[in-house]
């Protein structure tokens, strides 16, 4: 019996716009931004490259032996330099996305508002 209340909560829902949850408290936008941090500013394409030829140049044996003096590099630039990068306007976009929206208005083809019912 459950799952048909489940199933009747999760549709109503889907009709009255809501399809993502609404933030109650600052510890959701706390959780949300943490993990934001690792996606607010995504590698681009030459820095990828850069990390490749990082990797490539410290697998050279004959040079460097078994360690690559590279790593440390390669580890900044993936996680700290990454977030220190990362646009402010991202989080800032994030914060107003968490804010809960009043319902926009259904207006006709003729350009007056429709009624609701009640």
């Amino acid at each position: 019996m459950s799952t048909a209340y489940d199933n009747a909560d999760k549709i109503q829902k889907v009709i009255n716009d809501d399809l993502f949850p609404t933030v109650q408290h600052v510890s959701d936008v706390k959780q949300v931004l943490d993990f934001m941090t690792d996606y607010a500013a995504p590698l681009s394409e030459e820095q990828v490259r850069a990390i490749l030829l990082l990797e490539e140049l410290g697998n050279n044996q004959r040079l460097h032996g078994k360690s690559n003096p590279y790593s440390w590099i390669i580890k900044d630039i993936t996680t700290k330099h990454k977030k220190a990068v990362s646009r402010t306007e991202t989080f800032l976009r994030t914060i107003e996305e968490l804010i809960p929206k009043p319902p926009k208005p259904i207006i006709l083809a003729d350009g007056r508002p429709a009624k609701g019912r009640g």
